[in-house]
């Protein structure tokens, strides 16, 4: 009954039948690939931006974000450094190849960042900002959709109607956590936001987990969920020094744990048949530095292997001995699989070749398993020495 609720209003971001995709100068958000951005809550100089911009890129990020115009809480907290800071952030971003985004807080600011960035940030403060929605949607830039700290998601996707209905089809909704009683973390990130959002409307959605945490040792772990959860991107807070932030340092990550969790986000992407590619490792692509690295990707592998023969006796359990091999269901996964690899640009040849002795070693197992069992019921209905 909700959902009719939900849906009435809905008239652009309601989903039909097909995802939008935004595509920005090569970068697709709400395709296949995870999209990382990241970069300081606030731009405070040209070193700070350039160190930011050389880790995102490092990370295989493909957008730098910073703001220049921050609403603060406190009157007497730093407000940005509005067109300096601005300047920084592009500037930094085109020498390193990425993409920029910074928030946008009244008409006079989305006229001054409008012709510099390529994407464009409203803020949880300003979700309802209804006249700046409505801005919003006559230029041609993406624009992020925060979520606001105490909005609805019906709310959310009505304030992303403002845009569209405004004429601007690019926009990318952002769950940042809201506003709850517990006082654990900054806010509480509502993960199945993001399936509801996306069950309701066609527009990608991202998540922002540093706000929701607003601790980073928060960060990889709701980074990952959010992947796992059908988020098409993640915009995090990293800076080069987060003890001297002027502003959320406590929740920003440091360069090497960004760099770290991005290593770990390929894994977690592929689980959910999705893709992200950290970045190149320039400085330490030694010939010990990458043979660590396969050594761990061979031990994954091998206990994702483990797990899957532990599942394979599992199946034999339920299985009739004169049944185990099951041609059609091999045939059927490794073509799968192929399709797959061919995706991802793996050789079809190597999946080919591997699958096969994984599934013949399994039906082995399943026949041992099955011819123990057996013998063993055969001893119990009839013991040794009887007749």
């Amino acid at each position: 009954m909700r959902e009719v609720i939900y849906m009435k209003d809905l008239r652009l971001a309601r989903f039909s039948t097909e995802r939008s995709t935004i595509e920005v100068k090569g970068v697709t958000i709400g395709g296949k690939e995870i999209i990382l951005m990241g970069g300081p809550c606030a731009v405070e100089s040209s070193i700070q931006m350039s160190r930011s911009a050389r880790t995102v890129k490092k990370a295989g990020g493909k957008i730098l974000r910073g703001g220049v115009f921050k609403p603060r809480t406190s009157p007497y907290s730093f407000q940005g450094l509005g067109l300096e800071g601005l300047n920084y952030l592009v500037q930094a971003a085109r020498e390193n190849d990425l993409l920029c985004v910074t928030e946008v807080i009244d008409a006079s600011s989305l006229d001054l960042v409008g012709d510099k960035v390529d994407l464009i940030q409203i803020g949880a403060r300003n979700m309802q900002n209804f006249e700046l929605l409505k801005l919003a949607g006559t230029i041609s830039k993406p624009i992020i959709l925060k979520r606001g700290l105490s909005a609805t998601i019906e709310e959310w996707l009505l304030a992303a109607e403002y845009i569209l209905a405004a004429g601007n089809p690019q926009v990318i909704l952002c769950e940042r956590g809201i506003r709850t009683f517990e006082p654990s973390t900054r806010n509480t990130l509502d993960l199945s936001a993001v399936g509801v959002a996306k069950e309701l409307s066609h527009l990608p959605v991202i998540v922002d987990p540093s706000h929701a945490a607003g601790r980073r040792d928060l960060i990889s772990a709701l980074s990952k969920a959010a992947i796992a959860g059908g988020a098409d991107g993640l915009l995090i807070e990293m800076h080069p020094n987060p003890a001297e932030a002027t502003s959320d340092g406590p929740q920003s990550l440091y360069p090497e744990q960004f760099i770290q969790l991005a290593r770990e986000l390929g894994t977690v992407a592929g689980s959910v048949n999705r893709v992200f590619a950290c970045g190149g490792q320039e400085d330490e692509d030694t010939l010990e530095s990458l043979r660590t690295q396969i050594d761990n990707i061979d031990q994954s592998i091998i206990k994702c292997l483990v797990a899957r023969m532990k599942i394979v006796g599992k199946v034999g359990d339920q299985k009739r001995l004169d049944r185990v091999k099951d041609t059609n269901r091999e045939k059927e996964i490794i073509q799968r699989l192929v399709n797959l690899a061919e995706e991802l640009q793996l050789p079809s040849e190597l999946v080919k070749k591997i699958y096969p002795l994984i599934f013949e070693f399994g039906v082995q197992s399943q026949i041992k398993s099955k011819v123990a069992l057996d013998k063993e019921l055969d001893l119990s209905c009839y013991p040794l020495g009887s007749k």
